[in-house]
């Protein structure tokens, strides 16, 4: 095969530069990560308050201050070796680390791609030491004044690793990375006091409290802190507390679900998956909500050594970390209600159950079968029809003829019947029965038309009072890149400080949609980092967001002027046969399809 390059015949031991820019790569995927390690190093020495700057979202220098207890003069050179460390002496030691780790822990990865300098001196100490570093070497190491505790600066970052700068994202989604990661460890040591400066602006500060509660407030925002719900549960040695969001707040993503392990934040798909189900009935469906969860444990029962970059641990019973989370979930769930009244939870000893509350569906059928199947439903729907009152000549000018053309919905002499639990809308024509989904239909609508204004002019409703949002600062930063979109959109929007914008318009489309909700599922999809998503898909996402939380909901009665009025709409939309999601808009039964479930045929 041309142009691919033989393996070498021998077995050489890599350099110690390129072992420790392998190693780099494990550890330092991005600004980010820097941060992470030089914060975590900070907390592990101590420190109380902590203080970072970025430039250009760290991606031209990082630095963080301390006032933690330093480094003894001798001990100095060993902070840049790899495999130095003052907390373990036995490979047993390694799975009893209660700290994030040590220092050094990553300082000799950090160096072989950047420049780094250090200053740092103990409390009773009368001189301090200098060390700077560049290229895995030790360039010096002398004494210097400085105030207790330890000032690290990274510099030139991926100077000497151009394949890996240019992998970079742009300054705003860099400098929202790096609050992310200065966002969890917030939440967890609200002992802390964390200062951030971006460009010598000051874009995040959290003073020292007393109280969890608190601290999650200022992180989180007041609309998380209105609508919480405190959690507190424990099992043998294992242990849970936080918040989690009550059923009527909810989020487009899961990012806002913060999990952590003896006050380390992780990653895990079966803890995440404990606290999604627990919501799973009393939810919109693609809507998930916000908590603050911590676990207590031994060190013992939890690996924290899987991933390069301690974002996942193994638990030694996985098993009962999942059921006293989601248990206790559902526990602190059975003492509210939603807001609207739509579901109960009741606690039954081994497991939950959602009952609907009894004026959502009381004029409906009961189902009766086991297996709720197709027949099942189609029997429902019959029932159904027979004791709903229809206006005979209303929309006898609609047509639904062509129903199963994959192209387009079109309507042709078909009347309406009703809705069936207030979310469906019945058509029957000669030879057929159409079912419509309200909420998929109206999806359609309003996404293209953003997609039409978006590309044409678009028409903008301004507020009589402009209104302040409060989000993470991380999510503030976002907003930066986007302005100009978002202004294309109908979305006039202002930065307003470090923790809230200011929204002046929204889209005449979307106007009845509450704008503090609107704003955090924007933030949520500029957020997202998965698949590193181009501005394209981002502003498809975003629009498809907008769409879905300005629809007309399920379980809602529509009058039948509105029902004309959706038909018609949609019956001039493009792409009218699914839902931006890829649902389909409309179910149709043929009669001999009809006939066969009642072995007429």
């Amino acid at each position: 095969m041309q142009g691919k390059q033989p393996l070498t015949k021998h077995i050489v031991v890599l350099s110690e530069e390129i072992a420790n820019k392998i190693a780099a790569g494990e550890v330092v995927e991005r600004p980010a990560s820097i941060v992470k390690e030089l914060l975590e190093n900070a907390i592990d020495a101590g420190a109380t308050d902590i203080k970072v700057e970025l430039e250009k979202g760290g991606c031209q220098s990082i630095k963080i201050i301390d006032n933690g207890s330093g480094i003894e003069y001798e001990d100095v050179p060993l902070v840049f070796e790899r495999h130095a460390t003052s907390k373990i002496n036995r490979f047993e030691d390694i799975f009893n680390v209660v700290s994030f780790g040590f220092r050094g822990e990553a300082m000799a990865s950090i160096p072989s791609i950047a420049r780094v300098e250090l200053l740092t001196r103990r409390r009773n100490d009368l001189t301090g030491t200098k060390a700077t570093v560049e290229a895995g070497a030790i360039r010096e190491i002398s004494p210097a004044g400085c105030p207790e505790g330890t000032q690290i600066s990274v510099t030139n970052i991926f100077s000497n690793v151009p394949a890996r700068r240019k992998f970079l994202k742009t300054e705003a989604t860099e400098q929202a990375a790096c609050l992310d990661v200065i966002t969890r460890l917030a939440l967890a040591h609200e002992d802390v006091r964390f200062k951030v400066f971006h460009n010598g602006k000051e874009v995040f500060n959290t003073p020292e409290v007393k109280s969890i509660i608190d601290r999650i407030a200022m992180v989180m925002g007041g609309e998380f802190s209105a609508h919480n719900i405190p959690v507190d549960a424990g099992k043998d040695r294992l242990m849970l507390t936080g918040f989690i969001s009550s059923p009527e707040y909810t989020k487009s993503n899961s990012k806002s679900i913060y999990l952590f392990v003896n006050k380390r934040f992780i990653r895990d798909n079966s803890v995440t998956h404990a606290v999604l189900s627990s919501y799973r009935q009393i939810i919109e469906p693609r809507r998930y909500p916000a908590a603050v969860l911590f676990l207590d444990m031994p060190p013992e029962d939890v690996d924290v050594n899987v991933h390069p970059a301690k974002m996942e641990v193994r638990f030694k019973n996985a098993r009962d970390v999942y059921e006293l989370v989601s248990r206790s979930i559902v526990h602190g769930l059975a003492q509210v209600q939603t807001s609207k009244g739509n579901f109960i939870y009741r606690l039954a000893p081994k497991e939950k159950q959602a009952f609907p509350a009894p004026s959502l569906r009381e004029n409906l059928p009961r189902m009766t079968f086991g297996a709720f199947s197709r027949q099942n439903l189609q029997q429902s729907i019959n029932n159904d029809l027979f004791k709903r009152s229809t206006d005979a000549d209303f929309l006898s000018n609609l047509k639904v003829d062509h129903v199963s053309n994959r192209e387009s919905l079109s309507f042709a002499g078909m009347k309406y019947i009703g809705q069936f639990a207030n979310t469906y809308l019945i058509f029957e024509g000669e030879d057929r029965l159409v079912l419509l989904d309200q909420h998929a239909a109206h999806e359609r609508i309003l996404l293209e038309k953003l997609k039409n204004e978006n590309a044409d002019k678009v028409i903008s409703q301004s507020l009589l009072l402009p209104e302040i949002v409060n989000l993470t600062p991380g999510q503030v930063s976002m907003f930066s890149d986007y302005l100009d979109f978002l202004q294309d959109i109908g979305l006039e929007i202002e930065i307003f400080g470090r923790d809230a914008i200011v929204v002046k318009a929204v889209p005449a489309t979307l106007a009845q949609v509450k704008i503090n909700e609107m704003i955090s599922d924007i933030a949520d999809q500029l957020g997202d980092q998965s698949e590193s998503p181009s501005f394209r898909e981002k502003r498809e996402k975003i629009l498809v967001s907008l769409a879905c939380r300005a629809a007309i909901k399920a379980n809602r009665s529509l009058s039948p002027e509105e029902v004309l009025a959706l038909c018609r709409e949609l019956e001039s939309t493009p792409f009218n046969q699914t839902c931006p999601h890829g649902r389909p808009v409309s179910i149709n039964f043929s009669l001999s399809e009809i006939e066969r479930m009642f072995k007429r045929k």
